[in-house]
């Protein structure tokens, strides 16, 4: 039989249940995040539920008549298929910043996401539940041409139960193991990248805390910064439109944290 395992951009995260049992024959070196497929991810047959991270419900999908046949992606016989799950943008989720600016200038989105307790919390993510942060810089001059540049190489930063990653190869990824589930109250740097400016660089960076330690914390903050800095004696001018956008990527069985967020 040959497998149609299709890219389309999805994160393998989204289409494998954390956590490998009985030595599931998964291939080796075929890593995601650095992380080898056999060590983390589960088969749809009896996930390991010791395991927080194995809590992604199975799909229901049947082998019978009308049920999953070629050429269906492969991705709809696993647990966490990407259909199963809503993604929006959530009010906050998104700020701008408006018309153009000179350099110095430094952009700050805060965004606040709230559960109803802290089972609500652990529940979204254990079932699934991602954050997805995305900058973009609209076209323009050069310098706003520059920053576009800087966050297409970064693409999308992915936050997971208990751990992040990014989906370009730009930047730099700091405590990787840290994710929405397990961040507690210090504050952690997620992610940085600077524009590679040969002088002083533009960079924007990505931190996140909690409001109490795990299974307490019902509060999670994620702040986005990005500074842009003069290169050299002339101030650079921007006319392009900055947009920080997070969106937020839930089961069906578990609410929609509430949003609330503030660019300055």
């Amino acid at each position: 039989m040959t497998a149609n395992i299709r890219k389309s951009g999805i994160d393998t995260d989204i289409l494998f249940a954390p956590h490998v049992t009985n030595n599931a024959a998964f291939p080796l070196e075929i890593k995601v995040a650095g992380v080898d497929i056999q060590t983390r991810y589960d088969p749809l047959s009896a996930p390991d539920q010791s395991n927080a991270g194995a809590r992604i419900p199975d799909t229901g999908i049947s082998t019978s008549a009308g049920g999953w046949v070629s050429p269906r992606d492969l991705a709809f016989i696993f647990a966490g298929n990407p259909g199963q799950y809503s993604l929006s943008t959530p009010t906050g989720g998104t700020k701008t910043s408006g018309g153009g600016w000179t350099s110095p200038k430094t952009w700050t989105h805060t965004l606040t996401i709230t559960f109803a307790n802290a089972s609500a919390l652990s529940n979204y993510f254990f079932l699934g539940g991602r954050i997805l942060i995305s900058p973009s810089q609209s076209a323009g001059t050069l310098a706003d041409n520059t920053l576009a540049t800087m966050f297409s190489s970064m693409g999308t930063l992915i936050i997971y139960d208990q751990g992040h990653y990014r989906t370009g190869a730009g930047g730099t990824i700091s405590n990787s193991t840290i994710g929405g589930y397990n961040i507690g109250t210090t504050p952690f740097t997620l992610f940085n990248i600077t524009d590679g400016s040969p002088y002083t660089a533009s960079t924007y960076s990505v931190s996140m805390v909690a409001n109490a330690a795990i299974f307490s914390a019902t509060v999670i903050t994620i702040t986005t910064t990005l500074s842009t800095i003069t290169a050299g004696s002339v101030a650079d001018t921007y006319s392009g439109t900055y947009t920080s956008a997070i969106q937020q990527r839930n089961y069906p069985t578990q609410a929609v944290p509430t949003f609330g967020g503030t660019l300055v």
